[in-house]
């Protein structure tokens, strides 16, 4: 015998227009990540972005002024994406470097695209002043958390720092930034612990101890 109870369609909350908007803005950040990435910020059109997140160039401009604006907003959101995940790693350098580079070795397809973004960021930032200034403001926050964990590295080893933190900070990421380069264009070239075994010849000056 069939039930009398009859199923009631769970009703689907209508987005204030606000929560429109940043759904909105979220897709069109998403495909713009992904595009930038694949053929570049300068090889990529807005009609690109909008079609490939599914809204009208009158979306688009509806939430930024220009195409340099969103690559603004889209350097922000992944600078802190970075922070938020050095914070989950925890306050060691090791832990960090670990994660970073299991997430690496995971994700590899994704990884590159990340990379090749990070890149055009770079490329974007020395060609546009607006650019240049948003992406140094971000570039500084990230110095400073690397630091706090590098000042933390020392106080435990009880050693005094040989440079400024944020400078030796600077030292880290460049170190990263470049093996990744190496790594995605020659895998055999940089092992997968060269970074780490590098990041701790510099907490510690001496390689790390084996079994």
């Amino acid at each position: 015998m069939y039930s009398s109870r009859m199923t009631v369609a769970p009703v689907r909350k209508r987005l204030s227009r606000e929560e429109a908007r940043a759904q909105t803005r979220a897709a069109l950040l998403d495909a713009a990540k992904t595009l930038f990435a694949r053929q570049g910020f300068e090889g990529t059109s807005v009609e690109q972005i909008a079609e490939a997140a599914g809204y009208t160039r009158g979306a688009f401009y509806s939430n930024f002024e220009d195409k340099e604006t969103l690559l603004i907003a889209l350097i922000g959101r992944c600078f802190d994406d970075d922070l938020a995940q050095i914070q989950r790693l925890g306050g060691n350098l090791a832990d960090v470097s670990a994660g970073f580079q299991q997430a690496a070795n995971i994700e590899q397809e994704l990884h590159r695209e990340a990379h090749l973004l990070k890149m055009e960021f770079w490329m974007c930032a020395l060609r546009f002043p607006a650019v240049r200034e948003a992406y140094e403001g971000h570039q500084a926050r990230l110095r400073e958390g690397i630091g706090t964990l590098i000042e933390g590295q020392f106080a435990a080893l009880h050693r005094p720092l040989p440079a400024p933190a944020e400078q030796l900070a600077a030292v880290t990421v460049a170190l990263r930034n470049g093996l990744d380069t190496q790594k995605l264009i020659n895998p055999q070239a940089v092992p997968s612990d060269l970074y780490a075994l590098t990041l701790h010849l510099l907490m510690t000056g001496s390689p790390p101890a084996t079994d």
